[in-house]
């Protein structure tokens, strides 16, 4: 919070670029929703259900001509935005990497990936690019973005039963089982997609067809691939998983939820999204991961 930022600053870690340091006195931190007022370019990061909210928080406060970029997860973020905040620009954006926050005053990126905002001529977005990547991030430009969003949305499937297993991203995925319930979730979501006349785009490198290939390697050829191909350190964790420790509410409805959606929408079902979604629920309801094993989620899958 804003007493924290004050005191402390903040530490940006990745896992591969050098630490930052951000003094308190190096960058205005605010929590007034008036400071949208200055703002050219505001990014919406809170979660789907949120989003709204953080809407009509623009809408109030924001002058009509800045920019508004979605990055958040999920694939219909950008609607919602745009029918709340007529007039404004409303792009799309993904960031296909890991964010965790190990200590207050730390985030930590662990894992890679580019970030991606749809395409448009505006002027200010050169700029951006700029400003990104002289903090040792790359950006990139993209005209098909909800391909690339509903590509981020298979990756994120994983989220609900990392939330499931309790553990980090990088052990949770050495359990060879545990992949293998993944692969069920991701299966089932890429078959509906093609159902549907979506094709999935890779948001971090890795399409949906090679990583259902590399997640059902035996673990002595997965592990050294994982390594290099996924580089997941070992500090990454869902963000699902975080919100279930905090008590925040679950973005499970806008991940495994909008599978399950786009099944209803085909006549079709989606018996895997629909039974994370529920033992996710069931966690949230009763705040705290039930710490399964990768062979007991497969169980409840099967």
């Amino acid at each position: 919070n804003h007493h924290h930022f004050q005191s402390h600053g903040f530490t940006i870690t990745h896992h591969s670029n050098p630490d930052r340091y951000l003094a308190p006195d190096k960058a205005e931190f605010s929590l007034d929703s008036k400071s949208l007022l200055r703002a050219d370019i505001i990014f919406v990061t809170v979660k789907s259900q949120d989003t709204l909210l953080a809407a009509k928080t623009i809408k109030l406060h924001a002058r009509p001509e800045a920019l508004i970029v979605s990055f958040q997860n999920g694939v219909g973020n950008v609607d919602v935005l745009r029918a709340e905040l007529d007039g404004f620009k409303v792009l799309g954006g993904v960031v296909p990497f890991n964010i965790t926050r190990p200590k207050p005053y730390q985030f930590h990126c662990g894992t890679k990936g580019v970030l991606q905002i749809e395409s448009d001529d505006d002027s200010r977005l050169k700029s951006l690019g700029t400003l990104i990547e002289s903090a040792a991030h790359p950006l990139s430009f993209s005209e098909s973005i909800e391909k690339i969003q509903w590509g981020k949305l298979i990756i994120n499937l994983n989220n609900a039963i990392n939330t499931l297993h309790g553990g980090s991203l990088r052990d949770s995925l050495m359990d060879r089982d545990y992949r293998r319930a993944v692969i069920l979730l991701i299966n089932e979501a890429l078959t509906l997609c093609r159902k549907a006349g979506i094709e999935p785009k890779a948001s971090n490198g890795v399409a949906p067809d090679l990583l259902l290939k590399l997640l059902s390697l035996p673990n002595w050829l997965y592990r050294p691939l994982m390594d290099r191909i996924f580089k997941i350190d070992a500090l990454a964790r869902s963000s699902m998983l975080d919100d279930l420790e905090i008590g925040r509410a679950s973005e499970v409805d806008y991940l495994q939820g909008e599978v399950v959606r786009l099944a209803a929408q085909l006549d079709l079902d989606a018996p895997y999204s629909a039974k994370t979604l529920a033992a996710v629920q069931a966690a949230f309801a009763a705040g705290k991961s039930p710490q399964m094993r990768g062979e007991d989620i497969l169980k409840m899958l099967r």
